[in-house]
């Protein structure tokens, strides 16, 4: 028997973990011990000669619990809008190679600590404007050399034969909070008031659309030709440039797309192909007849079959030296949960591509899940005295989260109030929950820390 901790349940528990910030919970971080690291403290750590420099690793014990609470200094209460998913923070460089969106990969576990191999490189980047884009394609594996721009809806290509998809931007207000030089926040749902572009795309996000279609091998052998189309096209046919092919019936069965000039965006599948006067007949009719201003490109067929989506398609938009080199996505029809794409004309051989499946709701419509927002930050800034109940002059050297402790009052009530001295707390109330050894820190009237706690789930 063989299981799996699904990265939807460390999400879950992510989502479950901001969520007990709310009320009636009250959850504070506390810093402690004043002294110095030294000699041994069984049930706390394990070492036996720890110091300020050598600072040794926490141990989770029965006892532990008790020892923290007597180095207890002062407490601060995290509020819920202090409290972020984050995801690894990966900024766009030039001349790296981004790993391509892949849904046959555990994106998430492959993220954390990537390499700079293709294989196990970082698939989204974070820019200089403060904007997250997801890698859809790498150009075959190659550096990226132009930066993603823009906030729009849909998935777009860069010079450099990259194309992205843009998911989230930071917040001004998010910024000191969550930025550091490994992590960026990250939300979902977006709020429609400060974050109009992210709410934008998940709003437009389409379930099951097919953005990317990879060739994962070229194959061999494939025809094309390119030129302007002639005069005397008409509603089902085009006459070719005097440059294509002059034998019969080459071209059919193959695709031609018009680039650019009149009719610009428009496919039809070639039934015939006259190799004398150049004249193809189409299946279908033209919307806009092709002028002498239309650029044509006729290219092998893509043939895109499902059990469940309908509605894309797809055209081989590069070949050189009879190899396939790229397959755009004109229309990319939704459902999709599985997909094969096949190249059915143009007299090669051998080509492979493989369609890549989207997310749950489509690209864009989920930021956290689909980055792997399992990570959660808590920020809190202690301000000089902060409340009054924060010493001064002195170090500290732990930190800690403690859930719904109690005053040291009359009836134990909860702790409810934003600062507390370690004496008006109960002893050994609330629940530690993370537990953190330092170097030691040492505070000032005039000083702040800003500190900022990760956890993972």
């Amino acid at each position: 028997m063989s299981a799996i901790i699904n990265n939807s349940f460390r999400k879950y528990q992510a989502d479950n973990f901001i969520s007990s910030f709310d009320a009636p919970n009250n959850i504070y971080l506390a810093i402690g011990k004043k002294e110095p690291w030294a000699g041994a403290s069984p049930g706390e750590y394990n070492e036996t000669n720890p110091s300020d420099v050598a600072v040794p690793i926490p141990s989770d014990t029965t006892i532990s619990p008790f020892l923290h609470h007597d180095d207890f200094i002062a407490l601060k209460k995290i509020p819920k809008s202090n409290v972020s998913h984050v995801i690894a923070r990966y900024d766009w460089t030039s001349g790296t190679i981004y790993r391509a969106y892949d849904h046959l990969r555990d994106d998430i576990l492959d993220n954390v600590n990537p390499t700079t191999s293709v294989d196990e490189g970082a698939f989204y980047v974070f820019t200089e404007t403060f904007r997250v884009y997801k890698c859809l394609s790498n150009n075959g594996n190659n550096a990226s050399t132009v930066e993603p721009t823009g906030t729009s809806v849909n998935s777009f290509d860069t010079s450099d034969g990259y194309r992205w998809k843009f998911m989230f931007e930071v917040q001004q207000a998010d910024v000191l909070k969550y930025i550091t030089s490994d992590w960026i926040p990250v939300n979902s749902p977006a709020n429609s008031s400060t974050q109009l572009e992210q709410k934008q795309v998940e709003d437009n996000a389409i379930d099951g659309s097919l953005e990317q279609i990879d060739v994962s091998a070229g194959g061999t052998g494939y025809i094309k030709d390119d030129g302007n189309a002639q005069t005397g096209s008409s509603t089902n046919t085009i006459v070719l440039a005097a440059t294509a092919s002059a034998d019969n019936d080459t071209y059919n069965l193959m695709k031609v797309y018009i680039s650019s000039g009149n009719g610009a965006g428009e496919l039809k599948t070639i039934s015939d192909y006259v190799g004398a006067t150049r004249t193809a007949t189409l299946t279908t009719n033209w919307t806009t007849i092709p002028q002498t201003d239309s650029v044509y490109q006729v290219r092998p067929a893509v043939e895109i079959t499902s059990s469940t989506g309908s509605g894309a398609e797809a055209r081989v938009s590069s070949i050189t030296g009879g190899v396939i080199e790229k397959v755009s996505v004109l229309v990319k029809g939704t459902g999709y949960r599985n997909a094969t794409a096949t190249v059915t004309s143009g007299g090669g051989t051998n080509a492979t591509l493989i369609p890549r499946i989207g997310p749950v709701g489509g690209h864009g419509k989920n930021a956290v899940s689909e980055l792997g927002g399992v990570f959660v930050m808590m920020n809190t800034r202690l301000i000089g005295v902060d409340g009054g109940d924060f010493p001064v002059n002195d170090d500290f050297r732990k930190v800690h989260l403690l859930i719904n402790p109690k005053e040291a009052s009359s009836g134990k009530p909860a702790a409810t109030s934003s600062t507390y001295t370690a004496s008006e707390i109960e002893d050994d109330s609330g629940e530690i929950v993370y537990t953190e050894f330092r170097t030691p820190i040492n505070r000032s009237s005039d000083s702040t820390e800003d500190i900022k706690l990760v956890v993972e789930f």
